[in-house]
């Protein structure tokens, strides 16, 4: 018995070491950010969450790691050789059982609560079109057609937005609210116009992700946290996330983010560029 107890105390020392090391290098990591590029708010939700959940699972990944490694050295045997195991006293001891049961609904209650809770309420709340940054946001309007995005600004009076190589593109102003209409429809064939296909929104370094479906406008709020452009960081991109046909791989289109005076700019020459194309 005395030798289980001091068995169980070096277990528990090791877990702990590893455990610490583990939270030390998350948290080099979680201040490098190495692992994703970051341009939204949404984003900044998403990383969080992430952050957390790493967090919290260090610990617990050590545990059952730490004991798989730890059993198969103690209790190694060798081939032809018969041992007389030690009783296996964490299936008999009620108080392991009991913390490991208990601990592990309450890790569970935990990740409900957050981030997925609260987080979801954050959503809900970005998304409320009654808030005042939400009634002010710049609207663009995004097309998705079969193989294309095309991007119009119905405030500005500007249909369809490109870059000087005439590709469609997606320009906004950081720290700005954006308010993206999403439609699925062909507008360059009058004829059969609302027949297209599902289609999916998807910014990379949004952190977002949105189905495009025919018949149905979606309404996505937004507000860019950093200048960015895809020559800066491909991640910065509207894709599309859904196979919708042979051209989905190539259905994408450029993003770039800057400042509110150069995005007047810019919106100064697409009009100057649509009234004398």
């Amino acid at each position: 018995m005395e030798s289980h107890r001091q068995e169980g105390i070096l277990f528990g020392v090791v877990w702990i070491i590893l455990s610490a090391l583990g939270e030390w290098a998350a948290r080099i990591v979680i201040r490098h950010n190495p692992l994703y590029y970051t341009a939204s708010n949404i984003g900044l939700m998403v990383e969080h969450a992430f952050d957390f959940i790493v967090v919290v699972l260090i610990p617990v990944f050590a545990f059952v790691a730490l004991g798989i490694v730890w059993a198969m050295i103690r209790f190694h045997v060798k081939k032809g050789q018969r041992v007389e195991l030690p009783t296996q006293w964490a299936r008999t001891n009620r108080w392991f059982v009991g913390i490991w049961v208990v601990g592990t609904a309450l890790i569970n209650i935990l990740f409900v609560l957050h981030p997925t809770t609260t987080a979801t309420e954050h959503f809900f709340a970005i998304e409320n079109p009654s808030t005042p940054q939400n009634r002010h946001a710049l609207v663009v309007d995004v097309t998705a057609r079969q193989w294309e995005w095309i991007f119009s600004y119905p405030q500005y009076g500007l249909t369809q937005t490109v870059n000087r190589n005439g590709q469609d593109l997606l320009e906004l102003p950081v720290n700005h609210v954006v308010k993206l209409e999403l439609r699925s429809y062909d507008p360059f064939h009058t004829y059969d116009q609302y027949a297209d296909v599902i289609h999916s929104f998807w910014v990379p370094s949004w952190g977002i992700k949105e189905d495009v479906i025919p018949g149905e406008t979606r309404t996505l709020y937004i507000t860019p946290t950093r200048i960015t452009s895809y020559a800066q960081n491909p991640m910065s991109r509207v894709q599309c996330a859904e196979v919708c046909g042979p051209g989905h791989p190539w259905m994408e289109a450029p993003l770039q983010v800057v400042s509110t005076a150069a995005f007047h700019r810019w919106i100064a020459q697409q009009q100057a560029l649509q009234a004398h194309p």
